[in-house]
């Protein structure tokens, strides 16, 4: 054993048998964790495989640099989350007996905002700037739309904007290169979105303001005058980076400047487990520092969380593993997973639904179970199933289906057919179209001939102006005698899909979940009974809210699990089209699928269910499954079937 491993547990109570192991009921650290927390310099790669413990490393390392005499001002700690940065310091509190006084930690946009403000000068910025949040930066952006585009000119919505810009920025690429490859179907807006973006930068600067990605990006360039590069890397002896996979190429050129005096820089992240591509994140930031001179590359691979049997099956999924990582477990033997074959996602939700109230009858607390899925539109169908069996949950990937906006618009529709007195529904479809405002909606609703036959008035509606021409055509073909799905679709076809596209930022999510409630409504032949069974999950949902905080089953995407664990995992509509979702397919990023999916097989402790639909996917880009060709994209074919039991759903 080395003096200074000696030194570090004696200082933290850690105690050795006489063979000079250690004891393992007292020592905190694996032998791969402490051999990263005693790394003595340099830059190094600590690679945490899932529920390794990476949380641990960061702490434990902080207590070891200040058992050394380090001062706390001379350690920078970076992470993503306020939160995550709040445990991590607290717990190197705990473990070093040292209050860490002056260390400085917290977000990049908070270390960034620091630096700003004690430099502003140097970039001519005013030092009590202000910083704009989502909603004042969609105010600004509209303000410069306001500059370029005609009041009733089709463009895009100020979010989507507002989006182009965003990721031009943490992608450091401009305007024009994001739209051709990210936002293809907006190139002719290119020279206006750039001016808009141009106004957007010059209004800010106005009112002293910056954005988020400003943070970023002035503290970038502020790092790159030399005088302030060497200050500020003088101050920080150590820079330790969490969830380094997450970072763009922004936050990487960040942290490399803060330890370019030093050179004493620390990070920590898992290649396998980069899924945020869409916001600029790259996991090539891993690959790229490996490869550069005397850089060293730890590996922690025991995992805590799970049992064997899902170490195993996850060790057979692990993608791209760069680092060829292979996750040891400690934990006792328990049941392997189960892949679940349903016909549907109808019958699928049944499944799911059913097997939530056995366990939940067995013992398992609610709260220790959740449901994960790629996309947020594949958990309607369940959503509806949990309400009808009155089994308590939780949506954290969004509001519910019937709460969200683009679901509310096609509903209206329906709603009015069989409704035709339902102003509110009214009110909300006029306002889809361009050109009418508030005021042309009263004058319509006030209307005495619309009063008497609002249908027959609608289909007569262009008296009133071209703009309304577009919702007169929609009504000459839809009726409330027509299926509920044959009505969705020609209103999603005729002028929605194109409406989510120049509104929403997330306009392929958005698309799918229309494309889900279509499927869905394809069950029923009567427009009111599918509007029943959806105000089911409403009610369900206000009997819920009068009670205590009940423990509630979880239901999320991926994306929003990720760093989250439960005793029991679903894991549904794992099928080509659905997941990996269509769209990756369609674009050939099947990479990023693969980790997504890796990241949720890894949230389960106890029990993993991988449910599959034999009918296949019916979203868009792509059918079903034969319309796949064959298991090419299929993720399960990929499991070695020795590593899971599979039951089949008749």
């Amino acid at each position: 054993m080395s003096r200074e491993l000696k030194k570090f547990d004696t200082i933290y109570n850690l105690s050795y048998d006489g063979t000079g192991k250690s004891n393992e009921a007292l020592v905190s650290l694996d032998d791969e964790q402490r051999k990263a927390v005693l790394d003595e310099g340099g830059f190094s790669i600590v690679i945490a495989g899932p529920g390794s413990g990476k949380t641990k490393v960061i702490t434990y390392k902080i207590a070891y640099l200040i058992s050394k005499g380090i001062d706390p001002r001379q350690i920078l700690l970076v992470t993503f989350t306020k939160a995550a940065a709040n445990e991590m310091i607290h717990r190197a509190q705990q473990v070093s007996k040292n209050p860490l006084d002056g260390m400085m930690a917290g977000t990049f946009h908070h270390v960034c905002n620091y630096l700003l403000r004690k430099y502003a000068s140097l970039l001519k910025l005013d030092p009590n700037f202000s910083i704009l949040d989502e909603e004042d930066s969609l105010t600004i952006v509209k303000h410069a739309i306001n500059e370029y585009v005609e009041r009733n000119e089709k463009f895009p919505s100020p979010s989507v904007i507002l989006k182009i810009i965003s990721l031009a920025a943490n992608t450091q690429r401009s305007v024009e290169q994001t739209i051709e490859e990210d936002f293809i179907y907006f190139y002719a807006f290119s020279d206006k979105i750039r001016k808009i973006k141009d106004e957007y930068n010059e209004l800010k600067a106005e009112q002293s303001s910056l954005d988020y990605d400003d943070l970023l990006v002035y503290a970038n360039d502020l790092l790159d005058i030399q005088s302030v590069r060497e200050k500020e890397g003088s101050n920080y002896l150590w820079v330790l980076v969490d969830e380094f996979q997450d970072t763009n190429k922004i936050q990487y050129d960040i942290v490399k400047k803060f330890s370019s005096i030093h050179g004493n820089l620390m990070v920590v992240g898992d290649d396998a487990q980069s899924i945020y591509s869409f916001r600029g994140a790259r996991y090539e930031n891993i690959i790229e520092m490996s490869r550069e001179k005397d850089v060293k590359v730890y590996k922690i691979q025991t995992n805590y969380r799970s049992t064997p049997e899902i170490v195993n099956l996850v060790n057979a999924m692990i993608p791209n593993n760069i680092f060829s990582k292979i996750l040891k477990t400690v934990k006792n033997n328990f049941e392997r997973p189960i892949v679940v074959s349903t016909w549907d996602s109808l019958e699928e939700s049944v499944f799911v639904s059913k097997k939530i109230n056995e366990l939940i009858n067995s013992g398992i607390s609610p709260f220790q179970i959740a449901v994960l899925y790629r996309n947020h539109s594949q958990s309607m169908d369940l959503q509806i199933e949990l309400s009808k069996s009155k089994i308590p949950f939780t949506v954290r990937s969004g509001v519910k289906f019937t709460d969200s906006k683009h679901v509310k618009d096609v509903l209206s529709f329906l709603r009015v057919l069989v409704n035709p007195k339902d102003s509110i529904s009214w009110m909300r479809i006029f306002q889809l179209f361009y050109g009418i405002g508030k005021k042309s909606v009263e004058k319509v609703l006030y209307d005495e001939t619309f009063k008497r036959e609002p249908i027959d008035f609608v289909k007569h509606i262009s008296q009133f102006g071209d703009k309304y021409e577009k919702i007169e055509e929609i009504f000459k073909k839809i009726s409330a005698e027509d299926k509920p799905d044959d009505v969705l679709n020609h209103v999603f076809e005729s002028f929605y899909s194109d409406y989510i596209a120049f509104t929403f930022e997330d306009r392929i999510e958005r698309q799918m979940d229309i494309k889900r409630v279509i499927e869905i409504a394809g069950r029923y032949k009567d427009i009111n009974d599918f509007l029943t069974d959806l105000a089911i999950t409403e009610q369900i949902d206000i009997d819920r809210k009068e009670k205590d905080k009940e423990e509630s089953v979880t239901l999320t995407t991926v994306h929003r699990a990720k760093g989250l664990e439960w005793d029991v995992v679903f894991v549904i509509s794992v099928n080509p089209g659905d997941f990996p979702s269509s769209f990756a397919i369609s674009e050939g990023k099947l990479d990023e699928e693969e980790r997504v999916f890796y990241v949720a097989i890894t949230r389960a402790k106890k029990y993993l269910f991988i449910c599959r639909q034999m009918s296949g996917s019916r979203t868009p880009y792509y059918g079903n499954r034969i319309q796949i060709n064959g298991n090419k994209y299929d993720f399960v074919e990929k499991i070695p079937p020795a590593l899971y039991d599979h039951w089949k759903i008749n």
